[in-house]
């Protein structure tokens, strides 16, 4: 019986210890291990030798050299001055006041015409009540209209030098004034000359003629009448 009791004793105790033991190593497991606290840094400084090549900065553009916005406009060019009358307008003319023809006809040639002068002229030749025919006969010579224009009209242009104007005026034995409907007699011809810049033919250049550079030729009657009776003739047998 004692020994009985002796074993159940010592059950007991060890009984006991291994609660304890495991009811400490329970509330061991219970327990939380607390975590080291966590210790913010400062930023680390950046090692210059380290950090990447700095952006390059723009320059700013020569101040001699203005950008595109800033580029002034071309300037126009002058326009060039249309071809005028020049103030010196001294020149030489000479023609006939008189030319002859006869009362029946209806075109007579004018005598030769003769001009002189330093500057380029513009030669306006016109007429009422006739036709004027320059250079080749019964032909429109308008082959250069730089030159000469109104050729076969009642109002002729030539322009060039004096010695080119009097080669068109007196070629082919001159001018010649023709009417279609009546005599040539009694018609009159205006000649006007004027210095230029360059060559033109401008009509409207035409008035500013000096006075003293126009010339009138009256084409006359010649001193015979168709109603003038003739002498008999006889005839030696």
């Amino acid at each position: 019986m004692v020994v009985k009791n002796a074993r159940t004793w010592v059950a007991a105790i060890v009984f006991a210890s291994s609660a304890l033991f495991i009811g400490q190593s329970l509330a061991d497991d219970a327990i939380t291990t607390p975590q080291d606290p966590v210790i913010a840094t400062d930023s680390p400084t950046p090692d210059p030798s380290a950090s990447p090549d700095p952006t390059p900065i723009p320059t700013e553009s020569p101040s001699g050299d203005p950008s595109p916005s800033q580029s002034p406009a071309p300037s126009p060019s002058p326009s060039k001055e249309p071809p005028h009358a020049i103030a010196n307008q001294n020149m030489f003319v000479r023609a006939a006041q008189v030319v002859h023809a006869d009362p029946r006809a209806n075109s007579v040639l004018i005598t030769p015409i003769e001009v002189d002068s330093a500057a380029v002229i513009l030669a306006c030749i016109s007429a009422s009540n006739a036709s004027l025919d320059i250079l080749t006969k019964n032909v429109v010579n308008n082959a250069d209209p730089k030159v000469l224009v109104g050729d076969f009209t009642n109002s002729i242009r030539i322009t060039g030098t004096s010695d080119q104007i009097m080669n068109i005026i007196n070629s082919y034995n001159g001018l010649r004034a023709l009417s279609f409907t009546r005599g040539i007699t009694n018609q009159r011809i205006l000649f006007r000359f004027v210095a230029i810049s360059e060559p033109t033919l401008d009509p409207k250049l035409c008035a500013n003629a000096n006075p003293s550079n126009n010339r009138i030729i009256n084409i006359l009657p010649v001193g015979i009448d168709i109603d003038m009776k003739k002498a008999d003739v006889r005839l030696v047998k």
